[in-house]
């Protein structure tokens, strides 16, 4: 397992946060009776917060891609790859089964209500006055109202708790953006000082070359005998 600091892991705790909640959320639509009005509001409630995680597992498999294109510049192993794509795919197919069941809970609310509407017509041309029918009318209409305003006001809710992510994700891909040029940096200043201890490497085998080639065979035996003896002499006074 990567660092728990890694930007990759401070991301997939708050998807985590937003899966338990869509969860939650439908545990809570199941347990109501189907003729409950209250499911379609769950249901939205459910679809929204699935749009917004699967938006943010595609921009979290879309930064695993870059990672594994250059793997070594990223810190992070094969090993470690395959396991956030293998996350990213099986959570992203469960909050798409997820986002699938609470739209058809959506489209059948709205065909039942579409239904409820087109009885309560047929039953007004049929045998209401007109002042009747004109009061039913408004009746149905405030209904109808007062539900889109529920489900407005929940949607609003929704949407800032998405531009709440959506802030933390930024903030997480500067934060990701700046480690990257720092390590950029660290690596133009390591390969600047090994090729600068390389060329004094160099400089000082030729000055060793040319001092061999000026001192000829004995030179060197003198050379090699010398340094020998004082070799010597600094066990001798080291050890005694």
């Amino acid at each position: 397992m990567g660092d728990v600091n890694d930007p990759f892991y401070l991301v997939k705790e708050e998807i985590q946060l937003s899966v338990d909640k869509a969860k939650a959320v439908t545990e809570r639509m199941d347990r109501l009776p189907e003729h409950n009005g209250e499911r379609a509001r769950y249901a939205n409630e459910i679809v929204t917060e699935c749009d917004s995680v699967v938006w943010q597992l595609e921009e979290l498999n879309r930064a695993t891609g870059m990672a594994e294109r250059d793997f070594v510049r990223f810190r992070v192993d094969a090993n470690e790859l395959s396991s956030r794509k293998r996350w990213t795919s099986v959570t992203k197919d469960a909050v798409v089964a997820m986002r699938g069941n609470a739209r058809r809970v959506v489209d059948g609310a709205a065909e039942k209500q579409k239904r409820a509407g087109g009885q309560n017509s047929n039953h007004f041309a049929a045998g209401a006055s007109a002042s009747d029918q004109s009061t039913q009318n408004d009746h149905y209409l405030d209904d109808h109202n007062q539900q889109q305003q529920h489900m407005l006001r929940s949607q609003d809710v929704d949407l800032e708790d998405i531009s709440v992510s959506i802030r933390r994700i930024g903030q997480v891909g500067l934060t990701i953006g700046e480690e990257l040029a720092t390590q950029g940096k660290m690596l133009e200043d390591l390969e600047q000082d090994v090729d600068g201890t390389n060329s004094r490497l160099a400089a000082a085998q030729r000055k060793m070359n040319q001092v061999f080639k000026k001192a000829g065979t004995k030179g060197q035996m003198v050379m090699i005998a010398v340094l020998t003896g004082i070799l010597i002499v600094l066990f001798l006074v080291a050890f005694m």
